[in-house]
């Protein structure tokens, strides 16, 4: 039994625990969920190891909730315990630029579950192939949906440590209003306010918590960290094995150390001016004429949501039936922004020459 800060008391089988004691499960507590977030937020220092096993109840809850079969619950748990088990150092951050060099967490993940440790465990009762393709089928939804286990832990989880009233959703109900259609994971209709919660939920914490400025400097020092002790010879490979600690002892030997010692310090980068999305060129030329400068382009955060709602006419796709969850992709394009970044000492120098 394990005592969680957002479901209570968890159980687990037998097999299920060997699969949380082993090395590799062990490592994802030395992987924090939010990255350097805890640099803006100081509680984010919650891990993907505490993720995991949220997720893992909730996708068992959810596969009750469906009524599918003990075996099949069980097997959907095993999914949603190991769904990161791939994930490299600082969570999606890294995953952002190691994902060029050793693929992205998934395929991490893949070969971790297919070959080694975590294998021999799931061999005991299951053949590991046999978890591994519940992400292929409509099963893998209870996961991976926009309405599934994996966003629901991660909202809640976040927004309890960050401190941030954003990410409070109302799991109950969305659990108890979730059914399969054809296949597909839906939503009755008498859940579509909880779930366009959720989605409002997603995007509050991304344009205020995950891409807050600070937080977007913080990670693009990260960025230029990693990418710097890859250049000097730092296997990526080697990389995406680590967890954060030992990951920062790497890049510290290499000309990656700047960066690190700014992180680990808070000596952040400062912003220069900000550019709306609509001026590339410009923030281009910017990066071409300053070098000492980092330019952040903002990646999208909102999805396409595909997800359908269970109605008297038959399913509905959400994005027809809520004009709250058409206006996030909108409101998302008014607040992207493009940051130019310098040491403090430089900001100066820059702005004049930019004529600020």
């Amino acid at each position: 039994m394990i005592k969680d800060e957002i479901h209570g008391t968890i159980e687990f089988s037998d097999l299920e625990e060997k699969i949380i004691d082993s090395k590799l499960f062990q490592r994802l507590r030395r992987i924090k969920q939010m990255s350097v977030t805890n640099l803006v937020y100081p509680g984010a220092n919650h891990t993907r190891f505490e993720h995991s096993i949220g997720t893992a109840h909730l996708s068992s809850l959810i596969a009750k909730r469906l009524d599918f079969d003990e075996e099949e619950i069980r097997k959907i748990k095993l999914y949603g315990l190991l769904h990161d088990i791939g994930h490299t150092p600082f969570s999606h951050e890294g995953e952002h630029v190691l994902s060029k060099y050793v693929g992205d967490h998934e395929k991490l993940g893949e070969k971790k579950i297919l070959s080694g440790e975590i294998a021999d465990i799931l061999s005991e009762n299951y053949d590991p192939k046999e978890i591994l393709k519940i992400g292929k089928t409509p099963k893998g939804n209870i996961i991976e949906s926009d309405i599934g286990s994996d966003r629901m832990d991660y909202l809640e989880r976040d927004a309890q440590n960050t401190g941030v009233a954003y990410g409070i959703i109302d799991m109950d109900r969305i659990i108890h209003t979730l059914i399969m259609d054809d296949g597909k994971l839906c939503i009755d209709k008498g859940g579509l306010g909880a779930a366009e919660y959720l989605l409002v939920a997603r995007f509050m914490m991304f344009s205020t918590v995950y891409l807050h400025k600070t937080v977007r400097i913080a990670t693009a020092m990260l960025y230029e960290a990693i990418e710097g002790a890859i250049e000097d010879g730092v296997s990526p490979e080697k990389l995406a094995d680590m967890d954060d600690e030992l990951a920062m002892h790497a890049i510290r030997e290499t000309k990656g150390s700047g960066h690190v010692y700014g992180l680990e310090n808070r000596l952040l980068y400062k912003e220069v001016c900000a550019l709306q999305i609509n001026e590339m060129e410009k923030a281009k030329d910017i990066e071409e004429e300053f070098p000492e400068a980092i330019v952040d382009y903002p990646g999208s955060f909102f999805k396409p949501v595909d997800f359908m709602v269970k109605t008297d006419n038959g399913l509905v796709p959400i994005t027809k039936m809520s004009k709250l969850v058409q206006s996030l992709k909108k409101a998302e394009e008014e607040r992207m922004q493009i940051l130019i970044l310098a040491k403090e000492s430089d900001v100066k120098k820059i702005k004049s020459k930019l004529g600020q």
